[in-house]
């Protein structure tokens, strides 16, 4: 794979060690592999398996073979105390629990405890690598839009005209139509499985771009594409990002994109266009849709649970979360099947690897919408956390956070909030 740039891979493996440059490989394969193949699985539909997963599986088995990667101690504890709280609490639970459930729980949250370190040049370049693979998506996440609301006809790229069924993975809204009765599907990028999905990647690598690089191309296309994926959940993760990358500003800066933030929301409010946001706002206050599904019930059920002592020390066994608990967050799925003491001890590993003081906009925007939006615990997002935040840090030191207009001396590109 050529990185963005027009950098060759001759003129990369150049710039780094043979050591770092298979890292930069592993981190640019699993990215490549999230974005473009995140919709296929192999085995039958009634046990499939993704293939991102099968794939990260076997090249982080490799990397730690070879000695480019290593178990980090302190996450390597953290991660057996949860292992080990998991397997007891379905010792003592005394109903039936999924087997292959509690293997896939235990096989994911495994690649957080193996990481390396890279030069901060190396890992912007496996950043920049993922900004570039989300340019296709993002195109065609436009034309699948406008497309549709020039002609009036449906959504005319489609996976599931390609491939069969079996081998795509099941249970997502590949055809997401808005309204639910109309022709007109919600853009999933093509390569995504679903429109949350896809806005969440392109919002990431919105906020990776602001970060780091600044190319006002790159960053207004994938905002342009977050919103016409019309996925709420991306949109929030730039609302969330946004007072963090403004703040990284120079004073008039900062003051022109918060009035230019201010001027466009009244501008859509006065043309009565509608933001995935607020056009959405109104599902929180039913539990049958979408956002009451993905917010309302889990927060009801979250607070009942937490009240409920007979979740303490073990749940009601792995797998058995129904559809009564909404699209259940991580935390209320691992209470409810695993007990409040395994919740408490996978935040613990959660927070040994995402607590850094580098990407901070990102962490904090994809750790809100991983743990309070959906029922992500056993999805690819999580895998999308362990490479950029988990298996490769950069060794910069820690800068601490000043504000740009406090200080003549301006802060490095990338480092703190």
């Amino acid at each position: 794979m050529v990185p963005p740039d027009g950098v060759s891979q001759a003129d990369s493996a150049a710039s780094f060690g043979a050591e770092e440059y298979a890292v930069i490989q592993f981190g640019t394969i699993q990215l490549f592999v999230l974005v473009y193949l995140q919709k296929f699985a192999v085995g039958p539909l009634s046990f499939q398996i993704g293939f991102p997963l099968l794939a990260m599986l076997g090249h982080t088995g490799y990397m730690l073979i070879t000695g480019r990667m290593h178990f980090a101690p302190l996450r390597l504890v953290c991660y057996m105390t949860f292992a080990a709280s998991c397997l007891l609490s379905q010792a003592i639970c005394g109903a039936s629990f999924s087997i292959p459930s509690i293997t896939e729980l235990l096989v994911i949250y495994s690649f957080l405890t193996v990481t390396t370190s890279v030069s901060g040049s190396a890992y912007q370049l496996i950043l920049k690598r993922f900004v570039g693979m989300m340019v296709i998506p993002a195109m065609i996440v436009l034309i699948q839009y406008w497309y549709q609301k020039i002609t009036g006809l449906s959504d005319p790229i489609n996976m599931n005209r390609v491939f069969p069924k079996a081998f795509l993975l099941q249970g997502f809204f590949y055809d997401a139509h808005y309204p639910w009765n109309s022709t007109f599907q919600r853009p999933n990028g093509f390569f995504f499985l679903e429109p949350s999905i896809v806005s969440m990647f392109t919002a990431s690598a919105a906020i990776i771009e602001f970060t780091y690089f600044k190319r006002v191309r790159y960053g207004l296309l994938m905002i342009a594409a977050t919103a016409f994926s019309m996925g709420g959940t991306g949109m929030t993760m730039l609302a969330i990002a946004a007072p963090f990358l403004i703040a990284r500003q120079t004073l008039p800066v900062a003051l022109l994109l918060c009035i230019a933030a201010l001027m466009a929301v009244l501008a859509v409010t006065a043309l009565d266009v509608p933001l995935p946001i607020l056009s959405r706002a109104h599902e929180l206050q039913h539990g049958t849709t979408s956002g009451g599904g993905r917010i309302l019930i889990p927060a009801q059920q979250f607070i009942k649970l937490l009240l409920d002592p007979s979740h303490f020390l073990t749940g009601t066994g792995a797998g058995s979360t129904t559809a009564d608990f909404g699209n259940a967050w991580p935390i209320v799925k691992l209470i409810n099947e695993y007990g409040l003491l395994t919740t408490v001890l996978y935040v613990t590993l959660y927070l040994t690897v995402i607590l850094r003081r580098y990407n901070v906009p990102l962490a904090i925007a994809v750790s809100i919408i991983f743990h309070f939006t959906g029922g992500y615990l056993l999805g690819i997002v999580i895998q999308l956390i362990c490479v950029i935040f988990g298996m490769i840090v950069p060794v910069e030191p820690p800068q601490k956070h000043v504000l740009p207009w406090a200080t003549s001396d301006s802060a490095p590109s990338g480092g703190g909030i």
